[in-house]
């Protein structure tokens, strides 16, 4: 059970935080010693061009050293970071842009590397978003639908080759529209001898290739992408994958991404967050494309993938308690369920769950957070994961 429980756990090494258990704010010999340490984590990327312009925006570099342990990958020693910058002549119409990027080496001798990205052009007429991953990780698979059990549990490991950038044009005050391309590749597939994957052979369970195009609705006015306090964010997208365009699946897919952000005392930071997730596939479609439930983004009382099937639907309620300027909490509640068809889903087999977290401020101008949440899943069987990392999960 505590094995079980450590599945997800990873611990960022970035720094000692020197803060009074009783509540107090730190002293004021504390606070210097935090702003030294965080500002060793920071790496500025344009302070020459500052000194001739002030105006611009002072673009850097946010860093978060990782030690890492999962049961399935061993321990793992990497570096997360954010990338912080807005373009020449940006004003305040215009939010900051961000990039992280996080890499990770295990004792497997295996790699991951990532990037998911919002950059927003001047004035956001334009704004691009996207995923970079490359990776060759193990992944617990327990077979398809909203019944399995943990004991169905079995890990098979591939490399995996992900593009996808989006380019939206603003129509309409924070209304965008626009699309672009998909390429997810899953190759040297690896599976567990007469496991349920060899066993019943779904569509591409030794590997796949997804070519597609993808063409997305945004709404989004949300005050601060990395840690929003008022706005909302809306999303819809449509992919089309052929195998005349690369692919080795026919298949499509909606989704659609609703977030919604609140303060809801005017002399308090605290916030209410709400979002509402759904994903939406059919034809033939490999097993590495089927919607998924759990995660550090969503269910987090689930490890990522502990569910999955064609469609996925789910919903999390987060307080947010800002207790001093650094410091903060979290609380939420979080609620969903995989099904195959409309008429499958049904109240009785909702996957539920609770957790709580911690907050960090690391980068004030920006409200970013470094954050470690513990979710427990109270569905079928009780489970828990721990989640660690920079900015909020939605």
């Amino acid at each position: 059970m505590f094995e079980k429980m450590l599945k997800k756990f990873i611990i960022f090494l970035c720094f000692l935080v020197p803060f009074h258990l009783k509540g107090q704010p730190p002293s004021n010999g504390d606070e210097k010693v935090i702003d030294r340490i965080i500002k060793a984590l920071e790496i500025p990327l344009n302070e020459q061009k500052i000194k001739s312009d002030p105006n611009r925006y002072p673009a850097k570099i946010v860093l978060a050293p990782i030690i890492a342990f999962e049961p399935a990958i061993n321990w793992g020693i990497g570096v997360g970071s954010k990338i912080l910058f807005k373009f020449k002549n940006s004003g305040t119409d215009t939010r900051t842009s961000n990039m992280p990027i996080a890499a990770l080496y295990t004792l497997n001798n295996q790699i991951i590397l990532s990037s998911g990205y919002t950059i927003f052009f001047n004035h956001e007429n334009w704004y691009l978003e996207g995923k970079l991953r490359f990776s060759k990780f193990p992944q617990s698979y327990y077979g398809v639908g909203n019944s399995t059990q943990e004991s169905d549990e079995e890990i098979f490991t591939f490399t995996n080759y992900l593009i996808e950038p989006l380019l939206l044009r603003r129509v309409y005050k924070k209304l965008f529209i626009g699309g672009g391309i998909r390429y997810n590749i899953i190759t040297g597939t690896e599976l567990e001898e007469e496991g349920d994957l060899i066993v019943e052979q779904p569509s591409g369970f030794d590997g796949s290739r997804s070519a597609g195009l993808e063409v997305a609705v945004v709404w989004d006015n949300r005050d601060n992408v990395l840690n929003a306090g008022t706005g909302s964010f809306f999303e819809f997208k449509q992919g089309f994958y052929e195998k005349t365009v690369g692919g080795t699946h026919n298949f499509q897919f909606n989704q659609f991404d609703f977030r919604t952000y609140t303060r809801p005392w005017k002399s308090r930071e605290d916030i209410i967050a709400f979002h509402l997730f759904g994903r939406f596939a059919w034809g033939d479609v490999p097993i590495a494309e089927m919607s998924l439930l759990g995660g550090e983004e969503s269910a987090r009382g689930y490890v990522e993938g502990r569910y999955r099937d064609l469609n996925t639907i789910a919903t999390q309620l987060e307080y947010r308690w800002q207790v001093g300027e650094r410091i903060g909490f979290v609380f939420f509640g979080e609620a969903g369920d995989v099904f195959n068809q409309t008429s499958d889903f049904t109240w009785s087999n909702i996957k539920y769950g609770i957790g709580t977290g911690i907050r960090f401020k690391i980068v004030k101008k920006e409200n970013l957070n470094i954050r470690f949440d513990y979710g427990l899943g109270l569905g079928p069987q009780t489970v828990g994961n721990f989640y660690l990392g920079i900015a909020e999960a939605f």
